[in-house]
């Protein structure tokens, strides 16, 4: 629609309402900002989870925050969203407001590294022309598909507005959010060094607590020349620093466990990843000791 004095979209309207409510109640648990029209490239709010010290509050885990009306759809169009989504460097969730009955629904997408580390991401043109994150009722959460389809089952957090006053409701949920965002930036760290594993739950209890809930525990990994490839390089540049550390702890090869150690590594090197590494590495490994 194009823009005119007076009038605007009434869902784009109720859009808006869906994002105060949630900036609203995200901002019990830490810092709550909107993200403006202008710069609104797909995280409608930028959050961050907080904790008290005293007279002190501390910044524990940032993340972003689609929001949706109930009855709409989580979903990005373009196959840069991809590349997009496998460059964000925080947790996203979902939350679904139903203003009719005062209530809120958010949604894990730790799924969504799970469909990341499907694809080669070297290669856009394979990429799906659309993402759509599925929520659903059932209790265990289904793999999500190449063409975009990413499931993320029941929600982790769902409750009254009003709940958020109550201090015993306002720790319960605090402490949900709380694990399910460690667990997401445990996968972040590892899928952006090149590590292809993603770890998360596909059978949990919503407004529990992860470690209080019954859940069923996943933890795949994905293998292909383009993950062995980056893992490789990851070796590469850890295998500097541990060789650096052998080798002086070894006080010129008197302590031999050190020694031992080095030697091993070197042998690895020589064999898998010598023509990987920059001068320093190849001199650091060019003889034993």
């Amino acid at each position: 629609m194009a823009k005119s004095g007076g009038v605007t979209a009434r869902n784009t309207r109720q859009g808006f309402r869906s994002e105060y409510i949630v900036r609203y109640i995200l901002s019990a648990f830490g810092t709550a900002v909107e993200v403006s029209q202008g710069n609104d490239l797909g995280i409608d709010i930028l959050c961050n989870l907080t904790s008290f010290d005293g007279l002190l509050i501390t910044y524990r885990s940032s993340y972003g925050v689609q929001v949706k009306s109930h009855g709409y759809d989580f979903k990005y169009k373009g196959k840069q969203a991809t590349k997009w989504l496998s460059k964000l460097e925080y947790p996203l969730l979902l939350a679904s407001v139903d203003k009719e009955n005062a209530r809120i629904r958010i949604y894990s997408c730790w799924n969504l590294n799970r469909y990341l580390l499907m694809l080669n991401l070297d290669d856009e043109n394979s990429f799906p022309d659309e993402i759509k994150f599925v929520p659903s009722e059932d209790d265990d959460l289904k793999e999500p598909t190449v063409d975009g389809v990413i499931p993320v089952g029941k929600p982790i957090l769902d409750f009254n507005y009003f709940d958020i006053e109550d201090e015993v409701s306002w720790e319960r949920y605090y402490k949900v959010l709380d694990g399910w965002l460690e667990i997401d930036n445990k996968n972040y760290l590892l899928r952006r060094v090149g590590i292809s594993c993603a770890f998360g739950y596909i059978k949990w209890e919503v407004n529990r607590a992860l470690d209080e809930s019954v859940r069923m525990w996943y933890k795949p990994y994905f293998y292909s020349p383009q993950h062995t490839n980056k893992i490789k390089d990851i070796l590469v540049e850890a295998l500097v620093p541990l060789g650096l550390y052998t080798k002086a702890s070894s006080h010129g090869g008197q302590i031999q466990p050190f020694k031992d150690e080095f030697n091993d590594l070197k042998r690895y090197v020589d064999k898998y990843l010598i023509d990987r590494m920059d001068d320093h590495g190849k001199d650091l490994f060019k003889a034993e000791i």
